[in-house]
């Protein structure tokens, strides 16, 4: 089995969320919504396409594939769970540090960071 690094697994999250938002998911997109390079951005599709996680189609819309869909959900999940639980450790956070914190922990979750 290949880990996927928090990075990786930033990305996808990323894309699936944007994709719950808007009908297509572009790379400008996901440099604005992890506040993150072009081609940072272009380096990092071409790693989750190499894994089989993300698939990109003409006029450069990218897709999970069936793979890609069901860890950034199971991911997603955790990270809404997470996002719960963060405010009751009495750790005063703001809404984008409790959501860098759950990401940067379902990441770290046994299991969850390999394909």
């Amino acid at each position: 089995m290949e880990e996927l690094t928090s990075t990786h697994l930033r990305y996808l999250l990323a894309i699936y969320q944007i994709g719950k938002l808007e009908q297509d998911v572009c790379s400008t997109s996901i440099s604005e919504f992890l506040n993150v390079s072009g081609p940072s951005v272009s380096r990092m599709l071409g790693v989750l396409a190499q894994k089989n996680l993300i698939a990109k189609k003409r006029y450069s819309k990218i897709y999970l594939t069936d793979k890609g869909f069901l860890l950034a959900r199971e991911l997603d999940k955790n990270v809404a769970l997470l996002k719960e639980r963060i405010p009751r450790m009495g750790i005063p956070m703001t809404d984008e540090k409790i959501e860098q914190a759950a990401v940067a922990l379902a990441a770290l979750l046994p299991g969850k960071q390999s394909i």
